[in-house]
């Protein structure tokens, strides 16, 4: 039996309606409350994001990378006929996100972070070759950076820009106020920065912990004295889940 059942778990990120973490949680018998502290606006007009699939269709870039599931999903292109272009994705569900499109991935990076991405992709060969980077605003540079000293001719469009939802802030203060959860879960630097920016002068519950997805969520949450409880040793939603589970473990062996 899974030691998150029962537990309410805060999910932060905005949920596709098929799943996502709250589905994963459920499975494990915990209690998913989804209240998303960051609101997606698109970036690029209609007729901009048509001429982009345009291009991506006549073959004029070799290498698409994504790095989210939701730079897939706004891009929203199905992989044309025929077409010769290599995909490369950050991690699984980026990767399940494409596949749905018709695309095939490459392997995946032995770590679900921009820095190993980069490796992965310097390692197939990028020297010459015309790359894609569709992603949000504000992103990393790692990425582009490495794949330019690479040699590769970078193509970079901010797609989208993730805000503070500031709709969600009266139910989240109520929620923190009569119900803390017993977990607060962060899956990018950008849900850290829109939950700060929702409750500010307010600490975390003393009886909620946080759960990030990886290392570069962590030290967003540190820099925001939200300091993580658990660090996902493996970057996507199962490992977050695995993580929370395997600390709540160790709690009730103590």
């Amino acid at each position: 039996m899974s030691r998150l059942r029962g537990a309410r778990v805060l999910v932060t990120r905005p949920e596709p309606e098929d799943g996502g973490l709250g589905a994963l949680l459920r499975a494990v018998g915990a209690e998913p409350i989804t209240l998303p502290v960051i609101s997606l606006t698109p970036l690029v007009s209609p007729a901009g994001m048509e001429a982009l699939r345009a291009q991506v269709r006549s073959g004029h870039y070799d290498i698409i990378a994504f790095t989210s599931a939701n730079a897939v999903r706004f891009l929203a292109l199905e992989r044309p006929s025929g077409s010769g272009t290599e995909l490369f994705a950050i991690g699984p569900g980026t990767a399940a996100a494409a596949r749905e499109l018709g695309w095939t991935p490459g392997p995946l990076p032995q770590e679900f972070l921009a820095e190993s991405l980069a490796e992965a992709m310097v390692a197939s060969g990028v020297r010459g070759r015309r790359v894609l980077l569709p992603r949000a605003e504000g992103a990393r540079d790692v990425l582009p950076r490495a794949l330019e000293r690479a040699g590769a001719e970078i193509t970079e469009v901010a797609l989208y820009r993730a805000a503070a939802a500031h709709a969600s802030a009266p139910a989240l203060h109520q929620l923190l106020l009569d119900a803390p959860p017993d977990w607060v879960t962060f899956t990018s630097s950008s849900t850290v920065r829109g939950y700060a920016e929702l409750t500010p002068g307010r600490t975390l519950p003393p009886a909620s912990r946080v759960a990030c997805i990886g290392p570069v969520t962590a030290k967003t949450a540190e820099a925001l004295s939200m300091g993580p409880a658990v660090v996902a040793p493996v970057h996507s939603l199962p490992g977050l889940v695995a993580a929370m589970e395997a600390a709540s473990v160790n709690d009730n062996t103590r």
